[in-house]
Order: C-alpha cells, then structure tokens, then sequence
C-alpha cells in the first residue's frame, strides 16, 4: 500500500534563532494508520507536525520532502496549502483554549471551518457544526453550539477542537498532545472518541505526544525523536519491548508503572544535554548509568540512591540525614494514622478534620460546595497522596493547609496547632510549603533565580546578604544545579530546571510538610522520572513529610505508602497503597484505575 504521507529528509531550521530543529527526518503513514511521532520537549516532533501543514512562519527555513498523497507540499504554495489545511490534513492542538478564539461561540467556529471547503449557506454549516459537536458528545450540542470556550470544561474544549479537526472528515489528523493536560478519565474519553471517529472516517492518525501509556494504547508504529532527529522507528511492541536505541531505550524505562517497586529509583535520561547545534551524543547516551534493566532485573531501590546528577543524603542546615527512618511508610497502618516502625501509632503531624470550602455561585447559580466535610491525616515523615480528577477539590485543599484560603467549617491541626486560626497562620509559613504545577509560571520572569530562593529567607530569617547567597548556593547544589545558575532568569532553564528551582525555594526553610501540588504533570517523562526521584531522595534525607496531589494514580503509587480519593468534594476512599491499587472499593477509585493508559509492553 502506498503511504499516505511520505516524510523524507526533513530539515526545518530557524536562521535568526541560529537553531536546526528538524535534521534529515525521515518516516511515512499509511491510510487508515496511527504512527506516535515520541520525544522530549525540544526534540522537534511539533516542529515537524507544523511543516507538513506548512504552518511555520516566514522565519523558518524547510528543505527536503514532505509528500502527501503523492503531492509534494515542501515548497507549494500558500493557496494550495490552504485547499489541503482542515479539508485533506487537519491538526488537534494541545492547549484547546489557545487554539480556540475567546470572542466567536464554537459552533461559529466549526461552521466556518467547514464554509471554506464547501461551498453552503450559513445555516447549512450551523447545521454541520451542531451534528459535529453530537457526535463528539457534547450534551445539548444545539444550545452549547452557542457558547464561548470558556464555558466548558477542558475535556469539552478539547471534544470541541476534535469536532472542528474533523467537520471535514480529513484523510490524515496531526494530534498534537491532545490529553497532555487532562484528567484520566477525561483523557480515556478523548482518546476512545479519536479512535472511535477514526475508524468511522478512515482517516490516518499522527500522534505527537510523550506519553508511551497511550502510544502503547493507540498506536502501530513509533517514530522517536531526539533533538531533532530521527533514533528509533518500528512497530510499537517493537520499541516499547526491544528499542536499540539508548535514549529510546532509557526514555521507555523512565516511565512508572503499576509493577515498579514503589519508591525506587526510577531509570532517568540526563538532563544535561548538548546544545541543538552540536552532533547526536551516541557516546554520552551509551554511558553505563542508562542502562536499562533487563528481563527479571530489579531496577534498584533504597534510601541510598539518588536522582540523576544529584548529590547523596545530606543535611545542609542541620537536619539528620534518614530521619524519616521508620516512620515514612505508614504501612499497615489505620486510614489516617501512620505507624512506627514496631507498630506503635504516630502522633500525626497534620490532622484536617471536616474541612468544607463553598465559594458562591454566579448569577442565577447555587453557591459550589468544592470542599465537602474532607478528613485526614499525615504522620511525620510520611508521603500521603491526594488523588482526583479536576474541580474534585485537590488544590481547594492545598490553599486551605497553606493558610491561603479559610475553609468555612472543620480545622487543620499541624504540630499540635489548629493552623486555620488567623493568628496562627504566619508562625506556621515556614514549616509548610508547596511545590507548584507550573515550573515556569510559579516563578517571575523578571527575577534571577538567586532572588527568587532566598526571597523566604529574606522574610523569615535574619541571614545576611552574605549567608543568604551561600544558602541559595548550597540550595542548588542539593537539587542538583549548578551554583553558578543563581545568576539565571527562568526563561534560561529547561523545564525540568525550572522545576528544581521551585523545589528548592520550598526547601529554603527547612519545612517540615512539603505540598507538592501536580509537580511532574506538566514535564517530560525523563525529566518526571528525575523530579520524582529528587523527591524522594529529599523527603528520606531530610525527613520531610509529603502531600503528593495528583491526578495520576501510576504516580501517585510510586510516590506515596497512603492514598485519598476525592470526588466532587468528596473523600470517597482512603487507605494503604496496595490496597487502593489492588483492592478498591470505591467505584469512582476503579474507574480512575480502568482509565489509566500503562504500558502494554515492558522493556527488556
């Protein structure tokens, strides 16, 4: 069968930026077909999504060949690339609320994607418009059709953006991280609708994403890419079980996944990289430390490893190496109470008790009960985590325990203090402090990253500019970044980087209850698996107890000896780690485990 698409030799190069970043790319899909086009951020697989639609920008330099259906489209022109776009070839984007306009309702906008290849009266594409939003499931599709964007939810803005993709039922769909940002279960739904639609239309399916749970879920053949070139392509049995490549090798193994021993070193591909100029690193990816486990081998496991490029347990500011010793796992343990290690009960660090949160309603609404009589408990030295989809209450929670939200009822005793008294909540600031999402966006843009971790330690302590700057050094080097970036902006730093740099300002004042709220959610998962791991390190070196809030539950089992469900306000189970995973009673908790994409196939 001839391929559909035919890529071959693909360069896209910016010029003014002084960046290549697609190099001599070369693979092919079929009609009918799902390929995973797999990398890191950076590894020029959007770049190469955007080329073949012919969508960068004047800047942009493309040579080599883009074939599509045997017409080259390198090199064609702007008026026969738009007969192409949404009509032949249509694109899913990541982010729906970017992608979508914020001033037109979306059922404006699906129509007129669908008036510029046929050629219909306004109503008539209404029409089109309301019998595409059906059939992707939106509810009242004729009345929704009439809403603006930010009226729906992220998993309805993205069934919205599929209905446009596809009103003019395309050959070929480049799904650009259509689910990165969702929940679970919303991103079950999507997916099993794209599969659904493409096997009604016999469209063919490029799909550009990280994630090798749903590659394994819904792809025949992976393209892996690193820094802008091509390293591995075969069957995806093939790669997930046998990739020859070490980096596809190492980026395989750095996914969790529901048989790891949990707590373990996950494998992890260095974050430390060449620059997009230099030569494919084969000598630096065949470094003994990537290798990955065979069949049957142990991946290693114990307090004394490390995350990837960071230094052994230590204590810079006085605090005992292992000093959760004991009383980290909880294991056996009653809901709510950790044990010690010879079983005696732990006095718990924090206690919530029937916290509710309302916030009132709009015009015309009833007032939203986001937090609704939540109880639990976390016990020195513990990793507790907090599993729910989106608006389930997690981050609610998170303000409450941070002093940065009242709740209307209940209490948060911390070491011995209710905490949601007001008096109460600045002596506590120091000893509680939160991880964020978003590794670029919960830092200023406008600050060095120096300013930005000795900021805490302006406020709290009594440092010198002298003593704070050797903290912040010594703060960097403990999560594994050079001192020397002290003087950096964010936008200097990698993902991942930015990240440590958040986990370090956390750190500044030796908390002892680290809130990390979604912090590999947004990230790679290479440079997941090294922030995990960096966690895990830094709660067994210093002692630190965990509140791990996640929407995935393949995380959260790595990270976390109890688990809390939560459910529209809702705790609706919560108990050890085995048997939330093995065991649940909840049916929303076995509908969030059905829902997780995992990795059909182990490497070996």
């Amino acid at each position: 069968m001839n391929p559909l698409l035919e890529v071959s030799g693909l360069n896209v190069a910016f010029p003014g930026a002084g960046v290549r970043a697609v190099r001599d790319v070369s693979w092919q899909v079929g009609p009918g077909e799902t390929i995973g086009l797999v990398g890191e951020s950076g590894s020029g697989k959007s770049a190469t999504g955007l080329a073949v639609l012919g969508l960068h920008g004047p800047g942009a330099r493309i040579t080599g060949s883009i074939r599509f259906d045997g017409r080259e489209l390198v090199g064609a022109g702007e008026r026969e690339l738009r007969r192409i776009r949404g009509r032949r070839i249509s694109m899913i984007f990541q982010d729906a609320l970017d992608a979508l306009n914020p001033y037109r309702p979306v059922g404006a906008q699906i129509a007129e994607a669908y008036r510029l290849h046929h050629d219909v009266s306004p109503a008539a594409a209404r029409t089109r418009a309301v019998e595409l939003l059906e059939r992707v499931g939106i509810d009242r599709a004729g009345r929704r059709a009439k809403d603006y964007p930010h009226q729906f939810s992220g998993g309805m803005r993205q069934r919205v953006m599929i209905a446009a993709a596809l009103v003019n039922e395309p050959d070929l769909v480049i799904a650009d991280e259509p689910t990165t940002a969702l929940d679970a279960t919303v991103q079950a739904q999507v997916l099993r609708l794209l599969t659904e639609l493409q096997r009604e239309m016999g469209m063919a399916v490029v799909l550009v994403t990280h994630d090798f749970g749903v590659v394994s879920q819904m792809c025949s053949r992976v393209v892996v890419m690193y820094r802008g070139r091509v390293v591995e392509q075969g069957s995806a049995a093939e790669v997930l079980t046998a990739a020859r490549h070490p980096y596809a090798r190492a980026l395989v193994a750095s996914v969790p996944r529901m048989d790891d021993t949990p707590g373990s070193r996950l494998p992890t591909v260095p974050e430390t990289v060449a620059s997009l100029m230099g030569p494919l690193d084969e000598e630096a990816l065949s470094d003994p430390t990537l290798r990955v486990p065979s069949a049957g081998e142990a991946r290693s496991d114990g307090p004394e490893d490390t995350a990837a490029g960071v230094p052994g347990p230590r204590a810079p500011f006085g605090r005992s190496p292992g000093a959760a010793d004991g009383v980290g796992g909880a294991e056996g343990g009653a809901p709510g109470i950790g044990k010690g290690r010879a079983g005696e009960k732990t006095t718990p660090l924090l206690s919530a008790r029937d916290l509710t949160v309302t916030f009132p309603g709009r015009i015309g609404r009833a007032p939203l009960r986001a937090v609704d009589g939540v109880s639990f408990d976390i016990a020195p030295g513990e990793s507790f985590g907090l599993v729910g989809e989106s608006g389930s209450g997690k981050s609610t929670i998170s303000r409450v325990l941070l002093g940065l939200r009242r709740p209307d009822d209940g209490s948060v005793v911390f070491d011995g203090e209710d905490i949601t008294r007001p008096t109460r909540r600045r002596g506590r600031a120091p000893a509680i402090q939160m991880v964020f999402q978003d590794p670029y966006g919960s830092l200023n843009p406008d600050r060095r990253i120096g300013h930005t971790i000795g900021a805490p330690l302006a406020l709290h302590t009594d440092l010198s500019r002298t003593e704070r700057r050797e903290r912040v050094a010594a703060l960097l080097t403990e999560v594994g970044l050079d001192p020397a970036l002290a003087d950096a902006y964010p936008d200097e730093l990698s993902g991942g980087m930015r990240q440590r740099v958040g986990i370090a300002r956390a750190l500044a004042l030796e908390p002892r209850l680290l809130v990390a709220d979604e912090p590999v959610s947004a990230l790679d998962v290479s440079v997941q698996a090294q922030v995990l791991n960096l966690l895990t390190e830094l709660r067994r070196s210093r002692g630190l107890a965990m509140l791990f809030v996640s929407h995935d539950l393949t995380v959260v089992r790595h990270m976390c000896s109890r688990i809390a469900v939560l459910h529209q306000g809702r705790i609706v189970e919560v108990g050890e780690r085995d048997q939330i995973m093995e065991r649940p009673v909840s049916d929303h908790t076995r509908a969030l485990l059905d829902a997780m994409p995992a990795l059909a196939h182990h490497p070996v």
